[in-house]
């Protein structure tokens, strides 16, 4: 039985364009014009995907969205916008669209956003769905979910690596909520936290009387996590004799508290996360080559924010919640463009800032504060500036105006006037194009 999609499209080139596209593809299509033909005809028979366009008459994209989320939340949603503007899709993610396509969408834009639609629903790839806390669509984070998902199914131990804020932890906790052990214990340890005279205790554990101020006994992480997960952040700071000791557990699987008799059998899974490069760390004789092969069974690599840009307007939506009135275009592209040296975690914190001081106002440029952010991007760059100007880049001190600008002319001279190569290699579409081709006057 083929692939059912349902198109919900006012106009009729545009619903004709998607429906042949999708029909050669193979799957089985069906056109309305608006949310009420589109609800008659979930009435009528299942459907696996929707896309809808949000503008409307009779019933738009906005109000069908709150009718599927209440009769058909597990049914997948794709909505149209005429523009590249994101106040709207903020809207429509808030109302459980799982992506977006910008009209007119280029067929491998379409057939991108489909298959990872539908994925939603099949039951190969279900457990993917269960990792959805990890916001977004970017090729990037789809990847570091389909290794979650692999880590999930899997008993070995995991490596997470990335730059600080971007994850970890989070990663680590959907991990272990989907895998097997998931009704075991899950023990966090910030190894840069512990006093490292104290680590005997604090992994191993004691017994009364021990040492000094030893007044009872003492069940160490490891035991905590028997038949669970510990998790291991920080992974670098921890000194290379305590990661023998940890090598001996991995390897034994057996804990001796300080002042016990004998050893004590545990079972469990270790999750270390480090925001170093763990081959320069073993270059450098800061990370024991054998700890570093035994902990990674799988080794999970986050990206930075800077790096999955296209998902900062989904993750605000998931940040900024249902109660807030939404984000003006000016503030949203302010977020969209920011460096972010912070990551996902600075994102979340300026967003729900955002929100606070707005007071259930549509959040505008003015309730952001981005200043700090600022200062610390221009402090993580250095001296990248006068190399980068050197190279003939942007100058010191442009705006993000002339940036884009001077972005779009660079790649309109590669490609010697192409549009079609220029937006691939800028990685917008044409009609995105054409339009800043106007605003900048590079015609």
């Amino acid at each position: 039985m083929s692939t059912s999609i349902l198109i919900v499209e006012d106009e009729r080139a545009a619903a004709e364009y998607l429906s042949v596209l999708l029909e050669e593809q193979g799957f089985d299509v069906r056109t309305t014009c608006n949310g009420i033909e589109a609800l008659i005809a979930l009435e009528a028979k299942p459907y696996d995907l929707v896309i809808s366009d949000l503008r409307m008459p009779k019933m738009d994209g906005f109000e069908l969205l709150s009718h599927l989320r209440q009769r058909w939340s597990e049914l997948p949603v794709i909505v149209l916008t005429a523009n590249s503007g994101v106040s709207d899709v903020v809207e429509a993610v808030q109302l459980g669209a799982v992506n977006y396509l910008v009209k007119p969408a280029a067929p491998a834009l379409v057939a991108g956003a489909v298959e990872k639609a539908l994925a939603c629903r099949r039951p190969s790839v279900a457990p993917s769905r269960s990792v959805s806390e990890l916001v977004g669509r970017s090729q990037a984070i789809v990847e570091v979910r389909h290794r979650v998902v692999l880590a999930a199914r899997s008993d070995v131990h995991v490596l997470i690596t990335g730059n600080t804020g971007t994850g970890k932890e989070l990663v680590s906790h959907a991990i272990h909520r989907h895998s097997s052990l998931a009704s075991g214990p899950f023990v966090a340890h910030n190894c840069a936290l512990a006093p490292r005279d104290l680590f005997e205790s604090e992994f191993f554990g004691h017994r009364r009387g021990s040492f000094t101020g030893a007044d009872r006994d003492h069940v160490g992480l490891l035991q905590q996590a028997n038949g669970g997960v510990l998790f291991l952040d920080e992974l670098e700071t921890l000194p290379p004799i305590h990661q023998a000791k940890l090598l001996r557990v991995i390897d034994d699987g057996e804990v001796r508290p300080v002042g016990a008799e004998k050893s004590e059998r545990v079972s469990l899974r270790f999750l270390a996360a480090t925001n170093r490069d763990p081959r320069a760390m073993i270059a450098e004789d800061a990370l024991r080559e054998d700890l570093y092969y035994r902990l990674r069974g799988i080794e999970i690599q986050l990206p930075t924010l800077r790096d999955r840009s296209e998902d900062i307007p989904l993750l605000v939506a998931h940040f900024a919640g249902e109660d807030c009135a939404g984000f003006d275009a000016e503030a949203m592209e302010a977020l969209v463009r920011a460096p972010w040296p912070g990551n996902v975690r600075q994102l979340r914190n300026i967003v729900q800032g955002a929100s606070a001081a707005a007071g259930g106002a549509r959040i505008g440029l003015r309730h952001l504060s981005l200043e700090s952010m600022d200062l610390a991007a221009s402090q993580q760059r250095g001296g990248d500036d006068a190399a980068l100007e050197a190279a003939g880049g942007v100058p010191r001190g442009a705006t993000l105006r002339e940036v884009e600008r001077q972005a779009i002319a660079q790649a309109l001279s590669e490609c010697e006037g192409n549009r079609t190569r220029a937006a691939k290699l800028l990685d917008i579409d044409r009609s995105t194009l054409r339009r800043k081709i106007q605003e900048f006057g590079l015609e």
